[in-house]
């Protein structure tokens, strides 16, 4: 018994350490390290998208779930893909003290496999060096009416519809310059 206790000691420690180090280090060069989005950001992001009640959401690297929560709060299924384990555990605690479970879901994974096409409005804070890759992918999967909105940095070839303090929304039907 004792030895299952080291064990499982062992595999948590692990877990943390592992969680910290993919703090600062992106995703096999396919992601960034972890920034978190100021409360400032994320109301300029609910402002530009407007109502969000009964659209879906999904936050593309959603570090500790501050956007999942928020637009989960504002009425919208929200869901985030995380890469880092000990985010995505602080993610989903902050979802059940909050109450927001059944709205908002935080899935542990590479956000580039998922199909994209159910989702109402995309959020990502992408380095350059992901936003070519990451413009085809949306541009594929995502239906004519669908929100993209992009904390910083911008896409390569798509036409920004409105800015707002650094946050770039893009509609799917007007992308292309």
């Amino acid at each position: 018994m004792l030895i299952l206790l080291y064990i499982a000691c062992a595999l948590a420690v692990l877990f943390v350490i592992f969680g910290f180090i993919a703090l600062f280090a992106g995703p096999r060069g396919k992601g960034v390290s972890f920034v978190p989005t100021s409360r400032k950001r994320i109301e300029t992001m609910l402002q530009l998208v407007g109502d969000v009640r009964g659209k879906r959401v999904v936050d593309l690297g959603s570090g500790d779930g501050r956007l999942v929560i928020a637009f989960a709060s504002e009425g919208a299924e929200a869901h985030g893909y995380e890469l880092n384990p000990v985010l995505v555990w602080l993610s989903r605690v902050r979802i059940i003290l909050r109450g927001l479970q059944g709205r908002a879901h935080v899935h542990w994974g590479d956000y580039w496999r998922p199909d994209m096409s159910g989702f109402d409005i995309v959020v990502v804070y992408g380095f350059h060096s992901t936003m070519r890759e990451l413009e085809k992918k949306l541009k594929r999967e995502l239906s004519e009416n669908a929100l993209v909105l992009s904390n910083s940095f911008t896409f390569p070839t798509w036409v920004v519809a409105k800015e707002d303090g650094g946050i770039h929304m893009y509609r799917q039907g007007e992308l292309s310059r």
